[in-house]
């Protein structure tokens, strides 16, 4: 079944998290053809891990990327030789199925990939060799390819020998078999002279051809004779045509390595790989080695693209790695539009609303789905985060109206319960790694020729941030140099008391914000709690000319 990954932006949030598994779940059960997948793109915060486990939902998988590689064009369904089969089944493989190449094992070990141009490279060894050529008769693949029975079986069941037919005069025929390099087996038809010289000599089979009647060999005493003996009902001519096929695959197998590439190989490495190689395919191994299967050209002519909806954003730098290069089915978000270009339309939900959870409700509602508890109660924790309990200026009526909605099907009796259970769970900035929390929520962005990253945490008391903040400026400057941003802000906000406090690495034009400044890079904002409605238009006008 087809799949489609569910996103949110990166570092994720949890109206980023929350959206993208109340989506998925709408999605699965109004689209039986595919399979939606809901996804996030880094580590969870712990208010996000304590909604799922109260929830008894699983959070959503990690998700590195969504570019393509070998194991996503990779062929998995095949046909596969031993070594020990005979020549004549690739022929008849090749005749019927026509593959690029064909897996070839000895037991249960991957030895290489077979190609047409190893069929031909062996055949023109063959009918281009200095003197007779060798085959490596097998007694169990004469009978596989050619129709009749034993006479008899020899002492070997498998030599290394040279032909002889036995279709000129005695004399001739006896100094062809003398200039031999080894005794050879001979295919010849009811030749007395011949066949009893081939068992004085003990060539190590004889092929009959032209025998009717099994009574007509009773002048011959075989009990001696250490070779086989093969009865062919084809004549000599088809005969000997099918004995050269019968030799096992390991004859036509070239000795070198094969060239191998991993599942996880990206598409354009393998491509590349494959080229150079001037192989028709490639063999796939797993994280064990193991055969998976195998690449040939043709998987490289017309990729599937990976399909993507993206939740709680629509801008590529925000989205998942090689977003460029996945088929963005839909867009589910309520911020401003920057959405890459798309080739073909696509649905786009966008909406002036306090949470992306606000609109999967809505979509709900359109679909005529009902809402079960667990998925209320996710969509819930995701309104209530984002729109800060409903105090953000974000916030709407269509969202106080859908928390309303919620609460109920969630079977929460508490509102302010739930507010601070999520709020409560915030990070303890003295004790954990200021980047990780940092990169918690953290959001790029472009303007005016500026590129800079605004990153938000809540906190319990705006003390807690004050105590550490020259340890949190130095952080924004590690993650302003490593990104290339011209700066880093930090929004702590106490969801409580309705208030923040600005940390931000310095930028030319920071002289023009009309927060409050404490000290150098630390800013007072009461009554700010929106990243999205009352930060970002303030910072994008002090960015402008």
């Amino acid at each position: 079944m087809e799949k489609v990954f569910i996103t949110g932006h990166r570092n994720p949030d949890m109206d980023s998290v929350c959206s993208a598994y109340g989506y998925s779940v709408l999605k699965n059960r109004i689209d039986k053809k595919r399979e939606y997948v809901p996804c996030r793109l880094g580590p969870v915060s712990k208010a996000v891990e304590n909604v799922f486990e109260n929830a008894g939902a699983v959070i959503p998988s990690l998700l590195s990327d969504v570019c393509l590689r070998v194991s996503d064009i990779m062929k998995r369904n095949y046909v596969r030789l031993d070594v020990s089969n005979p020549v004549y089944d690739v022929i008849k493989l090749y005749n019927k199925k026509h593959p690029s190449v064909i897996p070839i094992f000895d037991g249960d070990k991957f030895i290489c990939l077979l190609s047409s141009d190893d069929i031909n490279r062996y055949f023109l060894l063959e009918n281009h060799a200095k003197g007779r050529p060798f085959y490596t008769v097998s007694e169990n693949n004469i009978q596989r390819c050619i129709p009749g029975y034993y006479f008899k079986k020899g002492k070997k069941a498998e030599v290394k020998s040279q032909f002889v037919v036995g279709a000129m005069e005695y004399d001739v025929f006896k100094s062809r078999v003398e200039e031999c390099d080894v005794k050879p087996v001979l295919i010849v038809g009811l030749r007395k002279r011949h066949i009893q010289y081939a068992i004085d000599s003990e060539m190590p089979g004889i092929v009959l051809t032209g025998i009717n009647d099994i009574k007509s060999l009773s002048d011959f005493d075989f009990s001696s004779y250490k070779g086989f003996i093969y009865i062919s009902e084809l004549d000599t001519a088809e005969t000997i045509k099918l004995l050269r096929l019968s030799s096992p695959v390991k004859r036509i197998i070239r000795r070198d390595k094969a060239i191998t590439i991993k599942e996880d190989t990206l598409f354009d490495e393998a491509l590349e790989i494959l080229i150079k190689s001037e192989e028709r395919g490639l063999a796939v191994l797993d994280e064990n080695l193991n055969f998976t299967g195998y690449v040939t050209r043709r998987c490289f002519l017309s990729p599937e693209k990976k399909k993507v909806i993206m939740v709680d954003h629509n801008e590529a730098e925000q989205s998942v790695v090689g977003i460029e290069g996945a088929d963005i089915l839909e867009i589910i978000d309520h911020h401003r539009l920057d959405a890459p270009k798309m080739a073909s339309p696509i649905f786009i939900s966008s909406e002036p609303l306090g949470s992306t959870c606000t609109i999967v409700y809505e979509m709900y509602k359109k679909w005529g789905v009902r809402l079960d508890e667990k998925t209320a109660y996710i969509l819930l924790a995701g309104v209530t985060s984002d729109t800060v309990m409903l105090k953000s200026p974000t916030t709407t009526d269509y969202d106080r109206f859908v928390v309303k909605k919620l609460l109920k099907i969630a079977k929460v009796p508490s509102y302010e319960d739930f507010g601070y259970m999520i709020f409560s769970s915030s990070s303890n900035l003295r004790e954990e790694d200021p980047e990780k929390i940092i990169l918690q929520d953290y959001k790029p962005y472009s303007e005016n020729r500026f590129r800079f990253a605004i990153s938000q945490v809540e906190v319990s008391s705006l003390l807690e941030i004050r105590s550490v903040e020259d340890i949190y400026i130095k952080a924004l400057e590690a993650i302003r140099d490593k990104n290339g941003f011209d700066f880093v802000c930090l929004l702590a906000t106490d969801v409580f008391a309705e208030k923040s406090v600005l940390l931000t690495t310095p930028f030319a034009r920071s002289y023009r914000l009309s927060y409050k400044k404490e000290s150098e890079g630390v800013y007072y904002l009461p009554g700010v709690l929106s990243r999205k409605k009352q930060l970002l238009p303030e910072i994008i006008k002090t960015l402008s000319d």
